[in-house]
């Protein structure tokens, strides 16, 4: 059992609040089922899941494949390796979520623990800052969306206690695992839709190989057309892969939702034609609704209401939001997502459970 402390917060809003804002410290207990580290089975390239969902991320059992799932696509051939520089800011980003990690934990981790893991961290941002004194140009931008990911976490754990707040007031114990847990990161956390080939949507914008995204249309797979890719190179890269999955499919499927990179990809351009769809996980309302929303690959931006009510009609924690017609937006914060104006509302859905 891991036993940790953490602190829900506000990041800064985007005016001065007239409110005054609680914050509230709980303390999480993760339980895993039965004492031990669940079972977990694998998939034809060797990915790991959860023996008993089926999940890669699986809060009922407390475990977590995503990280060990990259690697082994990129090995499998599935995904474009990383670069060196890429593999080393994720250590750097990841490095310093885990100290901020260990500053909540009670217990607090032993002086020894924690020198390990500042070296780690200091051996980390040297490598990296060699890459980048040896001419690697692309260090300050993997950095960035490394950190990106990391903070992305912690929204995704500001949230799950925020909707936990809520649904049991007065409790300051929050025990993390379990069915329970599950069920409140359906509601509340996960991502509007999921790119899984029983639903037949193709990826039009996002090549599945390298991830690289474009403001236009990739040409597709002539075969199954629910994959794109932005060069003949990632195409030939990727097929001893693909081809076992590939299905033969006659009619073009409809495209999947637009992401928060796919419709940043714009420039500030409205994606005309286009729906972007978010999960509202974490509630930053001051002034203003200001929500943090979660897109179907697991990125995380804000959205703010600057319409005349200053509020979106029905949104709240756990809305899923589409948004037709959407348009990219950078705050004078320095955070990113979508400003909300008057004129939008008619093309925004709200839909909740």
């Amino acid at each position: 059992h891991c036993l940790c402390a953490a602190r829900t917060h506000h990041r800064p809003p985007h005016e001065q609040p007239t409110t005054t804002t609680m914050t509230m410290d709980l303390r999480c207990k993760m339980n895993f089922p039965g004492g031990s580290i669940p079972d977990m089975k694998n998939d034809k390239f060797g990915r790991c899941f959860c023996a008993a969902h089926n999940r890669e991320i699986c809060h009922q059992c407390c475990v977590d494949h995503s990280m060990t799932n990259r690697i082994i696509e990129e090995n499998a051939g599935l995904t474009k390796e990383r670069t060196k520089a890429e593999k080393v800011a994720a250590d750097v980003a990841s490095g310093m979520s885990a100290l901020r990690g260990m500053d909540r934990m009670h217990p607090r981790p032993s002086e020894e623990v924690y020198e390990q893991n500042r070296n780690w961290l200091k051996e980390s941002k040297l490598k990296l800052q060699s890459l980048k004194d040896a001419g690697d140009k692309s260090v300050d931008e993997v950095l960035r969306l490394a950190i990106e990911k990391e903070n992305a976490k912690d929204t995704e754990m500001q949230g799950f206690m925020q909707a936990w707040s809520k649904q049991n007031p007065g409790k300051t114990n929050m025990e993390f695992g379990g069915a329970e847990t599950q069920k409140l990161y359906e509601e509340f956390i996960a991502a509007p839709s999921k790119n899984t080939r029983s639903k037949l949507r193709a990826e039009k914008w996002t090549c599945d190989f390298c991830n690289k995204t474009s403001p236009k249309k990739l040409p597709a797979c002539a075969r199954c057309k629910l994959i794109s890719y932005c060069s003949k190179e990632c195409q030939v890269a990727a097929w001893k892969t693909h081809k076992q999955v590939c299905i033969r499919l006659e009619k073009e499927p409809r495209s999947l939702p637009q992401t928060w990179e796919q419709v940043e990809a714009h420039g500030g351009d409205p994606v005309k034609g286009k729906t972007l769809e978010v999960r509202a996980v974490l509630d930053e309302s001051m002034m203003r609704q200001v929500f943090s929303c979660k897109d179907r690959v697991g990125v995380v931006k804000r959205i703010a209401a600057y319409n005349n009510d200053r509020r979106i009609p029905g949104l709240r924690q756990g809305s899923v939001l589409r948004w037709k017609n959407p348009r990219f937006h950078y705050f004078m914060d320095g955070s990113s997502g979508a400003r909300i104006e008057e004129a939008d509302l008619p093309n925004l859905k709200v839909i909740n459970k």
